[in-house]
């Protein structure tokens, strides 16, 4: 049997999320942790999420500007819209 923990990628750094957004690996669930703390919920479904996930805590992500700012002003809409 597969741990779900292992098919998920977890996170709270909103611009991480906003990074795997537009790298392309969908728009994530998010979590609220006692409604003061949002965590966005990736599948690992996607093999490739583990290098883009490296990159970017190595500052070697690269990609669209654009589509990244559009993705983190969208994430924060989406918490700004829970509270």
């Amino acid at each position: 049997m597969n741990n779900p923990s292992q098919e998920i990628f977890r996170t709270s750094d909103t611009p991480l999320a906003a990074y795997l957004i537009e790298q392309g690996f969908g728009t994530p669930e998010i979590e609220y942790n006692n409604g003061s703390r949002a965590f966005f919920i990736f599948s690992r479904e996607n093999s490739k999420i583990e290098q883009a996930i490296a990159d970017y805590d190595r500052a070697k992500a690269k990609g669209n500007i654009v589509l990244f700012f559009q993705a983190y002003q969208t994430l924060l809409r989406r918490i700004r819209e829970r509270y």
